[in-house]
């Protein structure tokens, strides 16, 4: 039995049914480990990869041992008779046991739950130790509560660490994946609908393509009615029990404070404090902290919201909370959406990031590079640059329509930065921008030159974007 759930769409996620399907074929027991942040996506890979197999798919409710023990035995109740019940979850192994010969998959979603019945992980260790690892069968184990699969799995001490055997992070989409998930939308709308709705499958799912963007914005987002109006609160109010001062935090970030010392004097907590409660927030994978490209140890790093849904919350929900609350969200709107141009483009700038290493992904970089990031060094900063030996790329991410003279204007100012990168002796520069006039010219110049036209091809798998190094 499979729950439904609300999420219609199922977009890029490839590598995971291939590595599932990988593993299946091999015809052994395997734990899998699938987890991410609540309403990525994960029960719905689970579903995909189920729909020709043998399986049973169950729930674990955030409830104690009995209310659970109920779920589970609704699921197979019609193998036995109306209203059986298992006993205890000793009960409910055995059954899995039996199930496991003659199953292919066997799904415990939001299993980190299983916390809530005495002894059931160390339990299920010791079945997986002694019978269930004997069979054939897979045992996925999904969860959302990054924390708690942390203790229960991910960390040395944890009961099922070195057990799994396949570990499978579910990530946000991206922004190129919109491309598959929207036909009406042009590739500009696009950037904004991912700029506000990121990529986390059940918040796409509020996008009335029907309505233009400004009013998805206003209804699915800034609207007290909309079920995403208070999403990020909700979430952390699940992982963690007081969410007020991590939300400060949040906030902070949201607003351009980035550094331990300029967090730590906005919310008024000293920096050991506010080290502990930012390294929370890296676990829950909702922050990251960001180092120069060429430095992946430095002490100068900067923290940034990783999701764009959570950044636009922070940065313009929680703030007006008192004006939406009284109905003002179309006044909300027009009041801010001269800071929104400047949200866009700094997401602008991470898709710029994902073209790039999608594009390294399929060879069709001039240069092969081996990582890549953004880069600054005192007052001198580059969106995003790409290393490989004593080589970089350089490029910078615009929001902005350029003409020809305006894009060699910016490639030259390029230059003299990308001279200050430390240990490259050859650079090749380029840029992306929203609209970019004669790029063709920039190109044979042996320049990159990018715009949302050829994001949307590269999209398609077109692989005719080589662009020759520079000499210059």
């Amino acid at each position: 039995m499979i729950v439904t759930i609300m999420i219609l769409q199922f977009v890029n996620r490839h590598d995971e049914m291939q590595a599932l399907k990988q593993l299946l074929a091999r015809g052994k027991a395997a734990i899998v480990l699938l987890y991410g942040r609540r309403r990525v996506g994960k029960t719905r890979l689970i579903q995909e990869f189920m729909k020709d197999k043998r399986g049973l798919y169950f729930y674990v409710p955030n409830a104690e041992e009995k209310t659970i023990l109920a779920e589970f035995s609704s699921v197979v109740e019609g193998e036995f008779f109306k209203g059986f019940r298992f006993s205890d979850f000793a009960s409910f192994l055995e059954y899995l046991a039996e199930k496991f010969e003659s199953n292919d998959v066997i799904a415990v979603d939001e299993f980190q739950r299983l916390t809530n019945v005495n002894g059931a992980i160390s339990m299920l260790q010791k079945y997986w130790d002694e019978r269930l690892s004997k069979s054939r069968c897979l045992l996925i184990l999904s969860g959302s509560s990054i924390g708690a699969i942390r203790r229960v799995a991910l960390r040395g001490d944890a009961p099922l660490y070195g057990r799994r055997t396949l570990t499978l992070k579910i990530e946000p989409l991206k922004y190129l994946d919109l491309f598959e998930w929207f036909r009406n939308y042009s590739p500009e709308e696009l950037v904004s609908i991912y700029a506000c709705f990121g990529g986390t499958p059940a918040y796409l799912e509020h996008v009335d393509e029907n309505l233009s963007v400004e009013d998805n914005i206003v209804e699915k987002i800034l609207s007290k009615r909309s079920p995403l109006h208070d999403e990020p609160e909700m979430l952390l109010m699940e992982e963690i029990r007081m969410p007020q001062r991590y939300m400060d935090i949040l906030s902070a970030i949201a607003r351009g404070k980035n550094t331990v010392s300029e967090i730590a004097d906005v919310v008024g907590l000293s920096r050991e404090n506010t080290t502990t409660y930012l390294k929370t927030l890296e676990i829950l994978d909702l922050i990251e902290r960001v180092t120069p490209v060429t430095e992946r140890e430095a002490k100068r790093g900067i923290y940034r919201i990783r999701d764009p849904f959570f950044s636009f919350w922070f940065g313009f929900v929680r703030p007006n909370r008192r004006q939406l609350e009284l109905g003002l969200e179309k006044n909300v709107w027009q009041s801010i959406k001269e800071e929104f141009n400047a949200h866009l483009g700094l997401v602008f700038e991470d898709i710029c990031a994902e073209i790039l290493t999608e594009m390294a992904k399929r060879n069709l970089l001039p240069l092969q590079v081996s990582k890549i990031g953004k880069w600054w060094w005192k007052e001198t900063e580059i969106d995003i640059v790409g290393l490989r030996g004593g080589k970089a790329l350089a490029v910078e991410a615009k929001w902005t329509e350029l003409n020809y003279q305006e894009a060699k204007k910016l490639i030259s100012q390029l230059n003299i930065k990308a001279k200050q990168i430390q240990n490259v002796e050859e650079s090749i520069l380029g840029i992306i921008a929203k609209k970019i006039e004669d790029k063709e010219k920039i190109r044979n110049g042996g320049f990159i030159a990018l715009d949302l036209q050829d994001m949307a091809k590269i999209r398609s798998k077109n692989r005719n974007m080589h662009v020759q190094p520079s000499n210059a």
